[in-house]
């Protein structure tokens, strides 16, 4: 009898967020952006492929990166990405190796391709 209580309390809370997403759906607030990165060597253009992008989410407790992902061979990476209304988004670059420096920008128009120079680490 236990169990049939269990499954009944975990399909009513199931329920109710089912109702509530159908109400009120999901935050206005937030929305998704098609971004287009392409990054390059700052000292002569050279694509760099294997370059992580990561977009910074705040919440109650700070903010996080999460990976968008990885630049191909001729440095280009087509991502959607989260945004807050209101807020331009973040954006972290990180070589796969170490001989490229992290590099952190804020974009304020993702309706064209972001190109990022990263600099070599002395």
């Amino acid at each position: 009898m236990k169990w049939l209580h269990n499954i009944l309390k975990g399909a009513s809370l199931t329920t109710a967020l089912f109702i509530f997403q159908a109400c009120y759906g999901t935050p206005n607030w937030m929305h998704e952006a098609e971004v287009q990165f392409k990054v390059v060597s700052a000292v002569d253009n050279t694509p760099l492929k294997d370059v992580s992008v990561f977009t910074r989410v705040s919440d109650n407790e700070g903010y996080d990166w999460i990976p968008c992902g990885i630049t191909a061979e001729n440095g280009e990476l087509d991502a959607v990405v989260g945004c807050s209304d209101g807020e331009d988004p973040q954006f972290r670059f990180q070589a796969g190796d170490t001989s490229y420096a992290v590099k952190d920008t804020v974009v304020a128009d993702l309706s064209k391709t972001i190109v990022v120079k990263l600099k070599k680490v002395k």
